[in-house]
């Protein structure tokens, strides 16, 4: 028993018409998309060459790009703030307790104390410190996540499209047999 192979695009003319474009040169995000949808249904070639036409197809990519960098950026610098003034505040805390025990008429039992004390300030700016390496971690994570997930959902979409949709046609084409 035989297999029925889809109709497949096996020139550029037909996508174009399939797309209702004249040119790859400036085609919108939307068209795009469709074109993405319609890979599924293009000889391999075909794809690639018409992709290495697509100029905003390359500056969307880039573009994403720039925005989690941006994103990123700002997310660290604000952390960075947040997290010299919490190291300030600690430091203000040992600044006191060093005043204070460098008084000569205190106890050896005070004296005990405020070092216990400059320890626990120390162990607290190391937890701070290691909370925000626990933070940048899991910040790092996430957007690897949400820039795998979402390529992961754009092929998915192909996939399933290739999967179910269309079939034994062709979607968008009407016109001559020849141009398939």
């Amino acid at each position: 028993m035989s297999k029925k192979l889809p109709k497949r695009y096996v020139n550029e003319k037909a996508v174009k018409r399939a797309l209702g474009i004249d040119s790859f040169r400036n085609v919108s995000k939307d068209k795009i998309m469709e074109f993405a949808s319609l890979i599924p249904y293009m000889d391999k070639d075909v794809a690639i060459a018409i992709i290495n036409q697509f100029p905003v197809y390359a500056d969307f990519g880039k573009a994403t790009i720039e925005q989690y960098t941006q994103a990123c950026s700002n997310i660290l610098e604000k952390n960075k703030e947040s997290q010299m003034a919490v190291i300030n505040g600690y430091q203000t805390i040992l600044d006191a307790l060093a005043k204070r025990i460098e008084k000569e008429n205190i106890s050896e039992i005070e004296r005990k104390s405020i070092t216990e004390d400059m320890i626990a300030v120390a162990d607290k700016i190391a937890e701070a410190d290691l909370q925000n390496k626990n933070f940048l971690e899991r910040m790092g994570t996430k957007l690897l996540w949400a820039v795998g997930i979402g390529f992961a959902a754009i092929g998915a979409g192909i996939g399933i499209h290739s999967a179910f949709g269309g079939g034994d046609s062709l979607p968008q084409v009407s016109g001559d047999e020849e141009d398939r």
